[in-house]
């Protein structure tokens, strides 16, 4: 079982080096903790608002991983520092954080001799009669100097890792992989148009997680296209589940605004309340003119501004500021779910709104407005509670335009 409500732990889980008292993801870090100890399944597909905590999150859990010894190996590729938008630049990534200090973490857990077999079975030659010992560190300087040798080529560089990986089977503790704003695979290029390597990326990380369970697999976004993403270029539903880290709930909404999130660093609250909202504001008002952006993965906007007002009008005025995303669906569609399917997911592909799963991690949305009964399903929120508030600026401020124009001119 998860732990208690984090409000009674917020404190005491504050690492020593933080900056800022404030910690919300108490929850969150004790059910990572628990499924890296656990059994290996699907792909987990890691989605919450922009500063909402994933990273500061997943650098935590890492942290513990390797201070508490948890398990082997813990690999956490930022694609925010280190890009993984082609197959030599996976490649690259994979093989940089494979660094001295993870090959002799790995040699340590599985012991000399299998370490040995290990490099053997990579056609590493592995000098033991020799009248000079050969030393541990030998032994990790060969498996580094094996890895780098194919470093920028994707397919020797994870037939590699998926020999490591088998290598580390028989150990309780399965290793984890982490790739952090995870939504740059979405710009992927390679010469081939058809992306076979991409595919193979793919069908690596699917094998070594579902299929052999091998290794913990999280991609982590903000960008809440991603999972549909992964469904067109090959990631089938069956193989991945989407995790949704909500944003605050009230009560930490409160401590985080008036304590030292923000109001602690800002002299003045209207400041602060400004600096937060900018943003949104841009983003609704902007969602009115589709023809001004820019055409994001080859296509265009699909929705229409009148569109863009139902869609805001049914969020900001439905319990919890969520609808059910098979309503907007077909309100959108007007009787056509595949059309209204896909002017739904070009608002998701632009970051104007967010499709939200059934998620145990999401505290900001009760469990009921997925749906009533046994069956959740997938509703449409916008991505923050400060978008719901500009929202309402902006539909407030088109009624008054709407009135005025109206009322004509009194003579």
């Amino acid at each position: 079982m998860l732990a208690a409500p984090p409000n009674a732990r917020i404190q005491a889980s504050v690492p020593s080096y933080s900056i800022y008292p404030f910690y919300n993801r108490v929850t969150e870090l004790d059910y990572f903790t628990e499924k890296f100890s656990g059994e290996v399944g699907f792909v987990t597909v890691l989605v919450g608002p922009r500063n909402c905590g994933k990273s500061r999150l997943l650098e935590e859990l890492l942290r513990q991983y390797e201070q508490q010894n948890i398990g082997p190996l813990f690999l956490k590729v930022d694609a925010r520092f280190t890009p993984v938008r082609s197959p030599d630049e996976v490649s690259k990534a994979l093989v940089s954080k494979l660094d001295s200090g993870k090959i002799e973490r790995i040699r340590k857990s599985i012991g000399r001799n299998r370490f040995i077999s290990l490099l053997t079975s990579l056609k590493i030659k592995v000098k033991l009669s020799s009248s000079l010992p050969f030393f541990k560190s030998d032994l990790e300087a060969e498996l580094a100097k094996e890895l780098k040798e194919d470093e920028g080529k994707l397919e020797p560089t994870i037939n590699k890792f998926d020999k490591i990986l088998e290598a580390l089977q028989p150990l309780p503790r399965k290793p984890v992989i982490v790739i952090d704003e995870a939504n740059d695979l979405m710009d992927w290029k390679e010469p081939n148009p058809l992306q076979p390597e991409l595919k193979q990326l793919l069908a690596f990380l699917i094998g070594i997680s579902k299929q052999k369970r091998l290794m913990h697999v999280i991609l982590a976004t903000s960008d809440y296209f991603l999972a549909n993403w992964l469904t067109q270029v090959g990631m089938t539903e069956d193989k991945f589940r989407v995790e949704v880290l909500g944003d605050l709930t009230e009560e930490e909404a409160e401590k985080f605004m008036y304590g030292d999130g923000v109001c602690g660093r800002v002299a003045c609250w209207g400041s602060a309340l400004q600096a937060v909202v900018a943003g949104p504001v841009g983003a609704i008002i902007q969602g009115f003119e589709p023809e001004v952006y820019i055409a994001k993965g080859g296509e265009a906007p699909l929705w229409t501004d009148v569109q863009w007002r139902m869609v805001l009008e049914r969020i900001t005025t439905s319990p919890q500021h969520a609808v059910l995303a098979s309503e907007l669906k077909e309100e959108l569609g007007k009787g056509s779910e595949k059309k209204g399917s896909e002017i739904l997911l070009s608002m998701v592909k632009y970051n104007l709104l967010a499709l939200r799963p059934p998620s145990t991690l999401a505290r900001d949305l009760p469990q009921e407005v997925y749906g009533s009964g046994k069956k959740k399903t997938t509703v449409v929120t916008l991505p923050l509670p400060a978008h719901v508030w500009a929202a309402e600026v902006v539909l407030e401020d088109l009624k008054d335009k709407e009135k005025d124009k109206d009322s004509g001119p009194q003579l």
